[in-house]
């Protein structure tokens, strides 16, 4: 370490000020009422009968207003006499274990005391059938024994996926409900070739399974519910289609470019499946989601409390702490990255005592001939880019824009005693 301080402690760090970006706030804002008035539609009433028993998918993404969701959904299944189950849904992860995906959920808020419903987790599929294109498609087990299964999942742009299908529905119905055979069927062959695989599977589970339809969830960039649609099996399609392009403009997102280096504050599952959101920062499993954005280093210093030990996506980083690293129990993360095959997202980058050892090696790293003048930005994760960090240079450019506000003094940032912010 004395090596590696004598290289970087001398290394000045640039004052920063705080900024606030502006994105379409619109949001719903009653949640119960708007479920309550899509269980009224005519095509969703008719569904659901009473005393059956309704299962509903609940995946491992940290979404906007998730547990009210979820509760006011079981509400209404109960007002139709019928019995509420809640699923939890995600593939591989939880360890790929039922134990570890129902504490995933529990995590998550979903309890049973405060949806009010029993959580059944299991990890055992059925074959439904196969596709024309020779792919078996799997069918969680204990769905399969329920009256009726409702999709509930949020649709945005997928980490890495690449199509007017991307995260959503489908990807609950393939993977969530496919559970950790369906993941793997999906994945096989490399995340760039998996949008095909994933609606001719996802199109044979509609026409051959008991969903009765979807519950898709729209986000605006400050991660607050912005529209929930009630969608019929028959309208899934189309209608995920449409909404996935309405999400993309509701993306969170830098109002600037040309980054040095981005500072990120957590990574975690509950952010992003990549950890952090390749939609945001450009870089992604399988290459660039988005060339347009120009970040040179990004580094992580830590992971969330939901993600705690892993820190799938890490690998997506140039330089990282400690702190990330002496956490880290590989087996989950390994689980997930082998499943979907993402290795990249497990390397681990080069890990540095401290915070500001991580920041100050990756200002070397930049090897600019200024490094005064350095464009940096500091942000808390992905899914938080309302208010952000940016160094000094950067401050007369953003002042012209419209969309971004000045709302703190330049200071310098403050490391404690170990050197952590």
């Amino acid at each position: 370490m004395d090596a590696i301080r004598s290289m970087l402690d001398n290394i000045e760090i640039p004052k920063f000020v705080r900024i606030r970006q502006s994105f379409d706030n619109t949001k719903i804002e009653n949640i119960e009422e708007e479920v309550k008035k899509q269980f009224q539609k005519e095509k969703i009433a008719s569904t659901i009968k009473k005393g059956q028993t309704i299962g509903v998918t609940v995946g491992s993404r940290g979404l906007a207003n998730l547990k009210e969701i979820v509760k006011y959904v079981c509400d209404n299944i109960k007002s139709k006499g019928a019995t509420p189950v809640i699923l939890p849904s995600m593939g591989s992860h939880g360890g790929a274990v039922a134990e570890g995906q129902a504490a995933f959920i529990r995590g998550l808020g979903v309890t049973e005391e405060f949806v009010g419903a029993e959580i059944r987790a299991g990890m055992e599929v059925v074959q439904l059938g196969t596709t024309d294109e020779g792919l078996p498609v799997y069918y969680d087990k204990i769905a399969s024994e329920l009256d009726g299964i409702i999709v509930l999942g949020r649709i945005k742009a997928h980490t890495d996926l690449d199509g007017d299908i991307e995260s959503g529905l489908y990807k609950m119905i393939v993977i969530g409900l496919g559970n950790h055979k369906g993941a793997q069927v999906m994945h096989a062959m490399g995340l760039d070739k998996a949008v095909p695989r994933l609606k001719s599977i996802a199109r044979y589970t509609l026409n051959h399974s008991n969903i009765i339809f979807g519950i898709g969830l729209l986000e605006n960039a400050y991660d607050e519910t912005s529209e929930i649609v009630f969608l019929p099996t028959s309208e899934i399609a189309d209608a995920e289609a449409d909404l996935l392009t309405k999400s993309k403009k509701q993306l969170p997102r830098f109002l600037f470019n040309d980054i040095d280096i981005l500072i990120v504050d957590e990574i975690g599952k509950n952010i992003s499946g990549n950890g952090m959101d390749p939609n945001v920062i450009g870089r992604g499993m399988i290459g660039y989601k988005n060339k347009e954005i120009r970040i040179n280093k990004i580094v992580t210093l830590d992971t969330s409390e939901e993600s705690g030990s892993n820190a799938f996506g890490v690998g997506l980083s140039d330089i990282t702490t400690k702190r990330i690293f002496n956490k880290l129990e590989t087996e989950a993360m390994y689980t997930n990255a082998i499943t979907a095959i993402a290795i990249n997202g497990v390397r681990i980058p080069i890990a540095m005592e401290s915070d500001k050892l991580a920041i100050q090696l990756a200002i070397r790293a930049v090897c600019s001939e200024e490094p005064n003048k350095l464009r940096i930005a500091r942000i808390k994760d992905t899914l938080s880019l309302s208010e952000i960090y940016v160094s000094e240079v950067l401050v007369d450019e953003l002042k012209t824009n419209e969309n971004i506000d000045i709302i703190g003094e330049l200071k310098e940032f403050e490391f404690n005693e170990s050197g952590n912010l």
